[in-house]
Parts: structure tokens; sequence; C-alpha cells
């Protein structure tokens, strides 16, 4: 979708409306809604149903501004022009599953898109340096922050209100702040009540055609079973993918519950080495707000049909808190520190404080530390909870972005985005729900922007349930020792006997998962260094030493040469151990080629 309003009249190769005070030239993709009565014209994204829809916008003479913005909250971005008075609103969805972007120049024109790439090309002269430094230390922007200068994204559950001269009325929006208590529900209350409400958070995405993106995995699994529960089997399948040579194969997994559930079942095994070339990169980049190298392992696997919907399962983590036994400690802590221990546990830290810069100058020699140094690592931090916070939960560690080689000009800035306020905290429940909080504007929206973007790519039209305010805030309120409770299972890719978490999440699909799914540990197919080994290396290289040999090089620019060093000499096979330092050279090649765009 690409909207520009203009004070004068143009020639565009968009549809052209007038409406008196200002010319609007349009285009829309495939999937994407156009709606007009007499007293408004809408543009709509939105990844609900069909049949919803329909529903919303088939008494076409009663849809309002406010029917719309409360049909599409919790799913969906839009532009509305009032017709009477001429005002333009831009409106975001409280999770963030919509994304959008705008520049304004006011008593002259605006431009909207859902592609940030489509604006920055006309509007944008260079990259935005703090994007920049935040995208290579930590992988992630912060919701409403684009790579390029002068382009903004629409915030999390935004209105933005524009004049009919272009100048801006107002911005308002409501990022995710969970900070709910723990409910009064008994145990299997709450593990019935978990249930009903992921069921009720597919159940508007629930469309004719539905497939599983079921990477056998606890989260794809509940997906799979909430379908199950709400429609007919034949109109349920599964994908499940696999690159060539990993030795980490979930579909072992996704086979055992799609057999138990008797639906269907398609395994994908991805090879890359004869699809992608240099020019295939630089063109689908362009086609993604979040370029995510996880996007060429679905390949060309998306159906454009209007009646069908994809299913992706990340989760919030609310009612599935990821916590191991430093965590608790570090957790148990920070609430003993809250009954007038806290001068204590400071001095402690204090104390610490030598040994923590010992081990910041052993570990920017060494890029992969073993997980015992990293362990130590974190226990030096256990009295400070906002360090071990940033540390654990948001990967701030100067020493580790050291040890990669990246440079340090951009640390200050980055960094501070990070601190989280704790003085509302009262106990483990509300401050997990801090984290999480935080991490909803920086992890989650990328990892939601790069799924749908992959499937937009392709015409397709992506749900993603877990991510439903209602079941956020539900499981924000399920008692913490309850949502971290463990109980016996098996490793995460074999059947040795191992203590595995999401207790309450496994509960919750008891009458309908087979066993093989129900007592595995939490698992995820690490697979980005064999994408690098099937090509992507040295698609990779060549755009990194074209860059180098010119004369307004991004390399030399944000002083990369050190940090890509190792990428551009080695010889050998790359291994899982690679795959963190990989991601940030992917990011950089990406930068590289957007940087390029601007001056094209």
């Amino acid at each position: 979708m690409y909207l520009t309003f203009k004070n004068n009249d143009e020639t565009f190769l968009f549809e052209k409306i007038n409406f008196k005070d200002f010319f609007l030239y349009y285009k829309i993709e495939e999937k994407e809604i156009f709606f007009e009565n007499e007293t408004l014209c809408l543009f709509l994204k939105t990844n609900y149903s069909e049949n919803y829809i329909n529903s919303v916008l088939s008494n076409q003479e009663d849809v309002t501004i406010e029917i719309i913005e409360k049909s599409f909250e919790k799913d969906g971005v839009w532009i509305i022009i009032n017709k009477k008075d001429k005002k333009i609103r831009l409106g975001r969805d409280l999770s963030g599953l919509g994304t959008i972007y705008f520049h304004i120049e006011e008593n002259n024109s605006v431009h909207i898109s859902t592609n940030v790439h489509d604006i920055a090309h006309k509007k944008s002269k260079c990259l935005n340096s703090e994007a920049v430094y935040q995208l290579l230390y930590f992988d992630y922007l912060w919701d409403g922050q684009t790579i390029y200068e002068n382009i903004d994204q629409l915030k999390i559950g935004g209105r933005l209100e524009i004049e009919k001269d272009f100048k801006t009325l107002s911005y308002n929006f409501s990022q995710p702040e969970i900070i709910e208590d723990e409910n009064n529900l008994t145990e299997e209350e709450n593990i019935r009540q978990l249930r009903q409400e992921i069921v009720k958070a597919h159940k508007k995405y629930v469309n004719n055609h539905n497939v599983v993106f079921l990477s056998g995995g606890i989260d794809s699994v509940a997906m799979l079973i909430a379908i199950d529960d709400i429609t007919d089997k034949s109109s349920i399948e599964n994908h499940s993918f696999k690159v060539k040579g990993t030795t980490q194969d979930e579909t072992v997994y996704a086979k055992s519950i799609a057999d138990h559930l008797n639906v269907k079942l398609s395994i994908i095994e991805r090879d890359l080495s004869s699809e992608i070339n240099e020019e295939v990169f630089r063109e689908n980049i362009f086609k993604m707000n979040n370029p995510y190298p996880g996007m060429w392992i679905f390949g060309n696997q998306v159906s454009s049909d209007s009646y069908r919907t994809y299913f992706a399962g990340q989760d919030t983590r609310l009612h599935t808190p990821a916590l191991n036994w430093l965590d608790s400690i570090a957790f148990s802590i920070f609430i003993i520190s809250k009954k007038g221990l806290k001068p204590l546990f400071s001095i402690i830290d204090i104390l610490l404080f030598p040994l923590q810069k010992l081990f910041d100058t052993l570990h920017k020699r060494k890029q992969t530390p073993n997980k015992i140094f990293l362990g130590l690592k974190r226990t030096l931090y256990l009295f400070n909870i906002k360090k071990y916070l940033k540390l654990v939960y948001f990967k701030v560690d100067p020493a580790n972005l050291q040890a990669y080689g990246l440079p340090t000009e951009g640390f200050k800035d980055v960094f501070e985005k990070y601190d989280l306020n704790l003085k509302k905290i009262k106990n483990k429940r509300t401050l997990y729900n801090k984290v999480v909080s935080k991490k909803w504007i920086e992890q989650y929206v990328n990892d939601m922007r790069y799924m749908i973007d992959m499937v937009d790519l392709q015409g397709g039209k992506l749900a993603m349930p877990f991510y439903d305010m209602n079941l956020a805030n539900f499981s924000a309120t399920i008692p913490f020792n309850l949502s971290i409770k463990t109980m016996k299972g098996k490793s995460q890719f074999g059947d040795e006997n191992s203590v595995i978490n999401k207790y309450v999440l496994r509960e919750a699909l008891v009458d309908k998962i087979d066993k093989k799914t129900y007592l595995r540990s939490k698992a995820v197919s690490r697979t980005g260094h064999l994408i690098f080994n099937q090509g992507l290396d040295i698609i990779l290289r060549s755009i990194i030493k074209q860059d180098i040999g010119t004369s307004d090089s991004f390399v030399k620019e944000y002083k990369l040469e050190s940090f890509l060093k190792r990428f551009l000499t080695n010889e050998d096979e790359w291994i899982m151990t690679d795959d963190k330092y990989l991601l940030k050279v992917y990011y950089t090649c990406c930068l590289i080629c957007y940087q390029n765009h601007l001056k094209s």
C-alpha cells in the first residue's frame, strides 16, 4: 500500500482521487482493501479472515471511523479520509501485527506506505545512524524506529490525525505495558481458561483453508489444536520445514502430532544452492521491512488464495516464562531487596565489580564463550536486577559485541533505551511482565514483521494469534509459580530424560496432544549457518567487497572492517555456533543495499 497526498495535481502511475482540498494518489497490493461510502474512504490491511472482514464492511452505509477502529484494533493498519472535514487518520493495531510508515511535509505532501523502502527512495537521503547501530548490536529495531532518516513508523496502538493542509493535529499511541497481578484461580481453572483464551484468539483468523507452519514445538502444536477445536479437519493442513543437512530435524515431531490428529502435513526440505543469487537477494530484501534470513527457508510455498490463512506460532512467553535456575535466583533476590535489603545487595554488587570487569576482559577475547563461562558471568550480576535483565534478556553486553569486532561509537545512545523502571514491581510475576512489555516493542514487533512480510511477499495472509492482547492480558495473570512449573520429559531432539517447562500450556492441550510432543523440551532448530553454506555467504561477500571498493563505503563509514574480516577470509564451512555472528553479517549486507538504494 502506498498513498501520496499532494496539494497539486501531478502525473503519477497510481489511481487518483480529487478531494478538492488535495489530491490522493494510491496503489494497493493484493489482500489490501479499498472501501468507500458517503462519509469516508478507507485503505485497510489486516490478517483477519475474509468472512470477518466482510461482516464488518458489508453494511456499507453503516461503516464509521469508530467501527473501523474498534473492529481492527487487534489486527490491522488503516488510513481513513473523512470526506466532510478532509482530515486524514492513520491507525495501527494494539499488538503491532500491522505496520505502516509515513513522511509528512506540511503544506506540501504526505507519504504513507506499508513498505518503508518505498517512501525512503523518494524522501530520505541517508540512513539513521542510531538505527544502524541498534540493528547491528541487537538484531532488532525499536517500535517506531526506521533505518532511514525522516521516515517514521506509526507506533503500536497509534492514532495519527493530519489536517487537510498536512499539519499534524494529534499523535497518540498505547504501547503494551503489562503489569497485571496474579489471579486467584486454581491451577485447574487457569489451565482451562488458558485453553479457552488460545482458542478465542484464533477465531477471527480461521478461514475456509487454514495452513499451520508446524515446527513440532509446543507453540505451533497449540495453534493446530486451537484450529482443530474451531473448524473441520478437512480445512486444515500443515507445512513443516527443514533445511538440507540439518542435525536438528523437527519434522518428526510435526509428523507425530499431525498423524495423531489425522490432519494433512507437507514436509518441505529446503536447499537454497540453486535458488538464490545476488539479484534475487537484493530484490527480496526490499520487499521486507525486516529481511530476517529465516525468510529464505519458507521459499515459494505460500498461496495467494483470499480464503486461505497461514498461522505462525511466535509467543509472548507470558504463560510460559523462560527462566532457568539462575534467573529464578535473580528474581528472588530482587523481591527480597524490596523488603529492606537493597543497601546490602548494592554493597555486594560493588564488591563484585572487579570480577565483572575481569570477565568482560576475558569475554572480549572470545566470540563464542562456553556455557560455563556465560553462567559464571551471569552469576556476578545476581544482586543488581537491572544489570542482570539487560545482560540476560536484552543481551546488552558491550564485551560480547567487542568480541565480534564491532565498533563502540553507538553504545551509549542505544543502550540507554534498555533501561527499565522497576518502582511499581511487587512480585516475580509483575517483574517478568515488565520485561515482556519491553521485549514487545523490541524483539516481538520484529518477529511479527518478518513473518507477516514474508507471507505478504507471496500474496498470502498470515495470522499470529499468540500476540492477541486478550490472551496476553490473561496469560500475564497466571500465578508465576504455576507458569514456571516444570515436569519430567524428553530432550529437545532425542529421547534422553530431561526436566521440561511450559507445564501449564502442555496441560491445557492434554486432551488432544500426542505423547511425543507433549513430553518434548522447548527447542529451536538452528539452521542459519546451513543457509550460508548453501551459497548465501558467496552472495554477501560479493556485496561487501563491492561496497569496500567505493569512495562512500558503508563498511568504512561505520568502521566494520575488523568485524567483517573473519567473514571475508573464512574458507571453512560455517557451523552452528557461528549463527549469531552470521546474522549480524547478514544485516550488514542489507544495510549496504539500503544505503545504495538512497543513492540510486
